[in-house]
Formats: structure tokens, C-alpha cells, sequence
């Protein structure tokens, strides 16, 4: 699908003085950078070798999944990343589903430490 700029949009994006970035690579990583850079006002051109999505992103499935960080810092951070990421596929209009996880425990320590975490859950912003 190809989307028309308007007449505004087509001046600022070909202004000479606005800087250029190219991405080399469409997958998660790359998307990534290349929104930040438009969100900044840069022209940005994405470079990909394939037709489909092949590598790391597809593996992973595009899951964004922030529990498995520590608390604190890391956690923080890769709850601040979440929410760029539904920013980002709110703008782009890309389809995705919202499911949350499912953790199963096969022995009793893996069943304590699911316990205590849905304990403390709430605190750090999970909902169990």
C-alpha cells in the first residue's frame, strides 16, 4: 500500500538541511531506529536484503516481554521500550494482539518462586 504525502509533508522531507539516516535492516531493531529518526524529523531510508521477514525478529516472534528483567533499572527500561513499541504499532497501524504469558512450573522451587512473584506482582506493575 502506498500512502500520498501531503504537499507540507513532501517540502519538510525533501529540505535539504534535514539530516539523513539510513537503517540497514527491517527487522525489529531497525524499525526501531528508523521510527526514532522520523520521530526526530530525519529523512530515513530502510535498506532490507529480503522480501519477507527472516532473521532474529522472526524468531522471537515480536514478543516484547519485560518481565524477564530484574527489578529496577532493566525493568524500568524495558517497560518504557514496551510502551514505545504500542506507540509505534499504534502509528504504523501494523495488527498485533496484546496476550500477556503463561509460566509453568514443573518442580517445587519453580512453583515457590511463581508464587512469590505473583505475591509481589502488583508492586511492580504486573497483574497475576
Amino acid at each position: 500500500m502506498t500512502r500520498r504525502a501531503s504537499s507540507r509533508s513532501s517540502k519538510r522531507r525533501n529540505d535539504p538541511g534535514r539530516p539523513t539516516v539510513v537503517v540497514v535492516g527491517a527487522g525489529i531493531v531497525g524499525l526501531a531506529h528508523a521510527w526514532a529518526a522520523a520521530k526526530r524529523g530525519c529523512k530515513v531510508t530502510v535498506l532490507e536484503r529480503d522480501v519477507r521477514a527472516r532473521g532474529a525478529s522472526v524468531r522471537n516472534f515480536g514478543m516484547v516481554w519485560p518481565i524477564g528483567q530484574p527489578n529496577g533499572l532493566n525493568h524500568r527500561t524495558a517497560l518504557a521500550s514496551r510502551l514505545l513499541w504500542l506507540e509505534f504499532l499504534g502509528d504504523s497501524q501494523i495488527w498485533h494482539q496484546e496476550s500477556g504469558s503463561l509460566h509453568l512450573a514443573y518442580r517445587e522451587d519453580e512453583l515457590s518462586v511463581l508464587q512469590d512473584f505473583a505475591k509481589h506482582s502488583q508492586s511492580v506493575g504486573y497483574e497475576c
